[in-house]
């Protein structure tokens, strides 16, 4: 068996604050979904109260915010978002 092809163990504690139809939504989404994952996605139009914790995490609501831990992401930062990853 080739090693490459073990599962990774998952990621926990993963939140993605955005709207279905944001701009990079799409890209975060098919990014953690090609590494296996798992992630809560909080929809802000729909919920001021996902929109509110998206605004008090990262000081915005424009761009898409990635919650992993006790880390913020803002936008869809590849590189930033696989250093994190096991």
């Amino acid at each position: 068996m080739c090693i490459c092809a073990a599962p990774r163990t998952p990621v926990e504690g993963v939140n993605v604050y955005a709207s279905k139809d944001a701009r990079d939504y799409n890209e975060v989404r098919i990014f953690f979904e090609d590494r296996g994952v798992r992630f809560k996605h909080l929809d802000v139009a729909e919920n001021a109260d996902n929109l509110a914790k998206m605004k008090s995490l990262s000081g915005q609501q424009d761009e898409v915010v990635v919650e992993i831990g006790k880390k913020i992401f803002v936008g869809f930062t590849p590189d930033e978002l696989q250093s994190v990853l096991p």
